[in-house]
């Protein structure tokens, strides 16, 4: 249909075209960076993390990772992160852990079992820093809106508020 159509010089834009077409050079193609083996694993880490993320929130999805020991692998990953402060890494990783864990906390058996094996103490050290505010606060949003564990981590509290004045008062006394 557009090929009768010519231009205002009386040629045909596809005959010009047809000639010798010289290939554009990119000079940027030539350099190029390879990370060094420990670069390569460390975002492997953060993608896997985000994959792991993404799934989360399918139920589908919390049988493997129960059974693969997930709670404890995000916590590992938890303690990591707020035991290394000033690497890099760790706050790079950070963020996507803790989106892991909100996505994975949706599910009550997840979170119980999270809140059970001192998550909420873990998650409460992470360093405030303002990659981690979004994160901590998803984090508890999620974990709170679930009844029955926030009733298990109210149950948490007073224990650890109990055992620290009974504490206090020991050493008071003696």
């Amino acid at each position: 249909m557009w090929a009768g159509v010519r231009n205002s010089g009386g040629t045909n834009d596809d005959s010009m075209n047809l000639g010798g077409v010289e290939p554009e050079v990119n000079e940027d193609a030539e350099e190029y960076f390879i990370p060094d083996l420990e670069s390569l694993a460390q975002l492997r880490e953060k993608y896997c993390i985000q994959c792991l993320e993404i799934l989360g929130e399918y139920v589908e999805v919390l049988g493997p990772v129960l059974h693969e020991k997930g709670v404890d692998v995000c916590l590992a990953l938890l303690q990591r992160s707020y035991k290394h402060k000033g690497s890099s890494t760790a706050v790079t990783l950070l963020p996507d852990v803790m989106k892991l864990i909100c996505a994975l906390a949706a599910h009550r058996k997840f979170a119980a079992l999270f809140v059970d094996r001192s998550g909420m103490q873990k998650l409460l050290s992470i360093p405030r820093v303002d990659e981690t505010f979004f994160g901590l606060s998803s984090c508890l949003f999620t974990i709170g809106s679930l009844q029955v564990i926030f009733v298990f981590v109210k149950s948490l509290i007073l224990r650890v508020v109990v055992s620290a004045y009974v504490s206090c008062c020991i050493s008071n006394y003696t």
